[in-house]
């Protein structure tokens, strides 16, 4: 194997052990909502977006976004606007209780990621973040190309 090999065989158990770990500890953590739902709602915490926004932000189809749309609105986390440039059409807004939400758990997660790296150097967290920002930038590419985009 060539070393560029060898680093990919490393990576690969690490990556599919980061997920297992991150999967199981979101569901004994008891976060305050969803994973799908503090996604969705942090990018309308950005500004006002169409459903159709949403699904190619977050990479998913029409119809799961349709349905987390309808579960937040349910909880009182987004409300319906008229589109300002398209009146047949609606837009998503959150709601002060979304900002709330999103601040709390993005609160938790944080203070969780600083006691998980309190160890580490200021340095190795921040390049920590680039390459794990840059790798999920390649996910994203690849996501696309894959879907013929």
């Amino acid at each position: 194997m060539n070393a560029r090999t060898d680093a990919v065989a490393r990576l690969e158990p690490e990556l599919a052990s980061l997920v297992r770990r991150l999967e199981m500890t979101y569901r004994r953590r008891g976060y305050p909502m969803e994973r799908a739902h503090y996604l969705l709602l942090s990018l309308l915490l950005d500004g006002e977006k169409s459903s159709a926004e949403l699904a190619e932000a977050l990479g998913l189809d029409h119809s799961t976004v349709v349905r987390q749309v309808a579960a937040v609105e349910e909880r009182g986390y987004a409300t319906r606007v008229p589109h300002p440039r398209d009146g047949r059409s609606m837009l998503l807004r959150a709601t002060p209780e979304a900002a709330a939400a999103v601040a709390a758990m993005r609160r938790t997660r944080c203070e969780r990621l600083d006691r998980l790296l309190a160890d580490w150097p200021e340095a190795e967290r921040e390049q920590f973040g680039a390459l794990l920002a840059r790798f999920n930038a390649a996910l994203v590419r690849a996501e696309r190309e894959e879907a013929g985009r």
